[in-house]
């Protein structure tokens, strides 16, 4: 009985260490705070990047010239369409779908601190423990955390953009984009700024 046990732990601890991961350790998890400068300064129309702190809710900082001589990368916070900002999770030819609240890009999951399903700053570990009432809790767990999407390949011309709170993205803040919509990337957030 002993051996079948170790075996079957020694199966699982393979196959975990096995599963291919695509990881970020470029993007910070926190907002730089930016001065005036040249960069355009937004307000956008939705809190769907909201972290548990409100960081991108006002008085975001873009530089609109920033892909004019770069490429689009994995964990940007671009700022496109009617002032909507969303972060890059799956670049020009990559496929992307969801199992389970979890990313995985050309079937590798997503290991970076945005790969997974997150409400106001919680993963899902520590949303289960929130004081949020039990029914509302299930349906956010049902919704967000157990979130499906089926295989999406991208064209040579798109990104897919997810807002960091899921339960607050929408279709402006949780889809795919072309390349020319991209009005600039996310640098910051100025809080001496005038509002725009």
């Amino acid at each position: 009985m002993k051996q079948w046990l170790f075996a079957a732990l020694l199966l699982g601890s393979l196959a975990a260490c096995s599963e291919k991961t695509i990881d970020d350790k470029v993007t910070k998890e926190s907002i730089a705070e930016v001065s005036a400068g040249n960069h355009t300064v937004v307000n956008p129309l939705s809190d769907a990047m909201d972290r548990g702190q409100h960081e991108l809710e006002k008085n975001v900082a873009v530089d609109t010239s920033y892909y004019k001589s770069r490429d689009v990368a994995r964990g940007d916070i671009v700022y496109y369409g009617d002032h909507d900002v969303s972060r890059v999770v799956a670049l020009p030819n990559e496929t992307i779908n969801i199992t389970n609240g979890q990313i995985y890009i050309n079937g590798a999951k997503l290991t970076a601190f945005y790969g997974a399903a997150h409400i106001r700053g919680y993963d899902y570990k520590a949303f289960q423990t929130s004081d949020m009432e039990e029914p509302a809790k299930q349906n956010l767990i049902e919704e967000i955390y157990k979130k499906q999407v089926r295989e999406i390949t991208l064209s040579g011309n798109e990104v897919f953009v997810i807002g960091d709170d899921w339960s607050r993205s929408n279709t402006s803040t949780f889809r795919s984009l072309s390349l020319q919509e991209l009005k600039g990337k996310v640098i910051g957030v100025c809080k001496k700024c005038s509002n725009p």
